[in-house]
């Protein structure tokens, strides 16, 4: 799952599950908090759905990232979504304007 952004030469020095529960979301994603060599956060989603990805979809992913920023007291600097479905054109443009790496090849 991490090789695509291992192949980055990124190394995690700590890299942490986060449960879903405590964003008080019912959502089935997997969330990962990380820290590279260089002290910089990195935020990871998962997400397997079989439709496609839309817009609210992004929506209800930066809400999440906002809550999980307040509840560990910190920003992070890198934000990667891996995803298993069809991404809508407009979906990418948002994530990309909000600093979002998408991984969206993993299917």
């Amino acid at each position: 799952m991490l090789e695509r952004i291992c192949r980055k030469q990124v190394v995690f020095t700590s890299l942490d599950v986060v449960d879903p529960k405590i964003l008080h979301t019912r959502k089935k994603l997997a969330i990962f908090s990380g820290v590279d060599s260089k002290s910089f956060y990195h935020l990871i989603f998962r997400i397997e759905q079989k439709s496609r990805f839309l817009r609210k979809h992004v929506e209800e992913i930066l809400e999440l990232c906002k809550a999980l920023e307040l509840h560990v007291k910190h920003n992070y600097k890198h934000k990667h979504l891996l995803l298993s479905a069809p991404l809508c054109s407009k979906a990418s443009l948002l994530l990309q304007e909000n600093g979002w790496k998408v991984y969206d090849d993993l299917m």
